[in-house]
């Protein structure tokens, strides 16, 4: 949402200066629209090693902890695996896309400050007017420090259980006519689990200047994952089992990642009055990692570099407030893989794996955006925004080994052909519309809102040239969703809201039976979610959230060993999420937070024959502030020491989890100037 002139004062000067913020796609916490916001302060007592602990404070929302910095998410949904785990979520950076459409990494979040961020919004249900291509779902927008409104001077060190370690480092100072924000961190953390362990460093430098109608920003940001993996532990309750929760049936698994973006925006208010935002982006991430999940461990290089430029603006004609914007970008991106070594399977399972090269292509690409919304009020306190958001895709997708399922050096397979298949070269392009309808009445201390907004993703790269078998081309639709969202908020006597929804999403892509790539599935969601606030004293505050949701099968299929039925639950679904959290403050110098999270218990398999139980976890937090700026605080994990799974799955004929940690203690000791 677009907004007016903000005041600020320049850090190190006495001159005051009119600031424009226009906000433009990002997610405005208090919108119309299921929306969720966690501040600084907030993540402040979170203090996350992983992006689960901040997202299960958003109701809604759920992210699961793999091994080291991997996470699987949801929003809205149930747990997206694949390529389709991130391509239905859009993740933002100061409202811009942290990847081009197409090459998305489902463990995305590790690219992003998260704990540094001054704040972390969520929108839950199809994305809003002007977001791109994967707003399906939700989406996650992750925002930096301006040394203009957060200036900020310190330095901090954590130590804890298992081998944990972050230093981090927050300055401020003047630059040129402007202002720079720096902050970084660093992290060298162990485990619970044998050989598993992961360094992970973040930086994010922010500068911004004061002009004569408004400001210029430019936000450079940084993120590099070196990490030693850990599988699956297997068998029915494996997680609970205190040898097997800490073995590792994979010491030679690894992931290392980088990613680097660069942000550089003007906003400004025209000579009409008019608001104009301008942004130039940048983006390049690189990644490598063993599939040791995979017969023959096959080792996998991705990447991608891409640049775009976004416009938007909003005016007030005789109808009401007119918003419109539109965007190009340009990319570029590569998948390898390789296979070193026979694999160590079964004949008929080695015999279509062969080493050497499996894939190894590059794809070109271009998309452009437009979106336009008009917003009117009928009558005192009612609102009618409506509108409509075009995207066009396309992809020229570069081969560079021989077609087919072949071997590298182009030898057929036993066992009916190779199993990677390689299509020729071929171009793919996607143009989708999604409209958009919200209705809106205020009333005393709240809003009621009716929203109908359509949400879509084009195939990621991966599911139309990544092929298995005997499938030459993947002639895949844009999945697409449909929402009807009805949701009331108040703030008196305490902040409130609660939201119901009813999604149908079309052209689902999945693997069938034959393993080829397919988009005729079809989904459904409904639900209700939850959160409040409320202030019960001085110096005591309780929080919570949650949400009940189902999802299920709109359609029948037979996977040949996994049994797909219209009406059952979505595998990966839990029904229920909550948390909550009491907060004390006795005075400027105590803070102390007691909180619990619970995952409801979910189906593992389509058919819903197998189960995962669930679990309930406390958490606590205490800081103390001491003299001359100095704050030392304790955080510790999972109070009761309960033997849990971060996630769990059916695959293979095995139970399989990734445990999670008993009884952790993280202290750390802050000075600030």
């Amino acid at each position: 949402m677009l907004e007016g002139l903000l005041i600020f004062m320049l850090a190190g000067e006495a001159a005051v200066t009119d600031r424009v913020e226009v906000r433009g796609r990002d997610i405005a916490p208090d919108g119309e629209q299921a929306t969720a916001r966690l501040s600084a302060a907030e993540l402040e007592s979170i203090r996350p090693t992983h992006p689960s602990e901040v997202m299960t404070r958003l109701p809604g929302s759920w992210v699961t902890r793999g091994s080291g910095q991997e996470h699987l998410s949801a929003v809205r949904s149930p747990l997206l695996a694949g390529a389709g785990g991130c391509g239905a979520l859009l993740i933002l950076e100061e409202g811009i896309p942290i990847r081009p459409p197409g090459f998305c990494n489902v463990n995305n979040l590790f690219e992003v400050n998260m704990h540094q961020a001054v704040d972390v919004s969520v929108l839950r249900g199809p994305g809003g007017l002007g977001h791109a291509s994967g707003g399906l779902h939700g989406v996650i927008d992750v925002r930096t420090r301006s040394p203009l409104t957060e200036p900020l001077n310190a330095v901090r060190l954590e130590g804890g259980s298992d081998d944990y370690l972050r230093g981090e480092l927050r300055l401020t100072g003047d630059l040129g006519d402007g202002a720079l924000a720096l902050d970084a961190t660093m992290v060298d953390a162990g485990s619970f689990r044998e050989d598993e362990g992961y360094d992970h460093r973040l930086l994010t430098l922010h500068h911004a200047v004061p002009t004569e109608r408004g400001q210029w920003e430019t936000v450079l940001s940084a993120a590099q994952l070196d990490q030693d993996t850990a599988g699956f532990v297997q068998g029915e309750r494996a997680y609970a089992d205190p040898e097997l929760r800490q073995a590792n049936f994979n010491p030679e698994a690894f992931r290392t990642g980088s990613a680097a973006r660069l942000v550089s925006r003007a906003q400004w208010v025209d000579e009409s009055g008019a608001e104009n935002r301008l942004t130039g982006f940048a983006r390049r991430s690189r990644m490598t990692f063993l599939q040791h999940f995979l017969p023959g461990q096959p080792l996998e290089r991705n990447g991608q570099v891409s640049a775009g430029l976004q416009f938007d603006q909003e005016r007030e004609v005789a109808l009401g407030a007119l918003q419109w914007g539109v965007d190009a970008e340009w990319f570029n991106g590569f998948l390898f893989q390789a296979q070193d070594g026979e694999a160590d399977a079964p004949p008929p399972m080695a015999g279509i794996r062969p080493p050497g090269r499996h894939y190894d292509y590059e794809v070109d690409g271009q998309r452009l955006g437009g979106y336009m919304a008009l917003g009117h009020e009928p009558a005192p306190d009612w609102r009618i925004r409506a509108g409509v958001h075009a995207d066009w895709v396309r992809y020229d997708y570069d081969n560079l080994m021989a077609e087919g399922n072949l071997a590298e050096d182009g030898t057929t397979c036993e066992f009916g052909g190779c199993l990677y298949n390689r299509p020729a070269d071929r171009s793919d392009d996607y143009l989708e519309v999604a409209p958009e309808l919200t209705i809106s009445r205020d009333f005393d201390e709240g809003m009621a809102w009716l929203r109908l907004a359509r949400g879509f993703r084009a195939p990621q790269a991966t599911e139309l040239y990544r092929l298995q078998r005997g499938q030459d081309v993947a002639d895949l639709d844009a999945e697409a969703l449909d929402a009807v969202e009805l949701g009331v908020r108040g703030s008196s006597p305490l902040e409130w809201e609660l939201v119901g929804f009813y999604q149908r999403k079309r052209n689902f892509i999945f693997r069938d039976a034959e393993g080829f790539n397919v988009s005729d599935g079809r989904t459904g969601h409904r639900g209700v979610e939850f959160s409040l606030r409320h202030q019960l004293s001085d110096t005591l505050a309780v929080a919570a959230r949650g949400s009940y949701a189902i999802h299920w099968y709109r359609f029948d299929r037979d996977l040949g060993g996994e049994l797909i039925q219209r009406g059952r639950d979505v595998s990966s679904a839990p029904r229920r999420l909550a948390s909550t959290d009491l907060t004390w403050r006795p005075d400027d110098d105590w803070l102390a937070q007691l909180a619990v999270e619970h995952n409801g218990g979910y189906w593992l398999d389509a058919e819903n024959t197998r189960r995962y139980g669930g679990h309930t976890l406390w958490h606590a937090f205490l800081q103390r502030d001491l003299a001359a700026e100095w704050t030392a605080s304790l955080r510790l994990r999972n109070l009761t020491n309960r033997r849990y799974a971060e996630r769990a799955d059916f695959a293979f004929g095995n139970f399989r989890y990734f445990p999670g940690p008993g009884r952790s203690l993280f202290a750390s000791l802050e000075k600030r100037w």
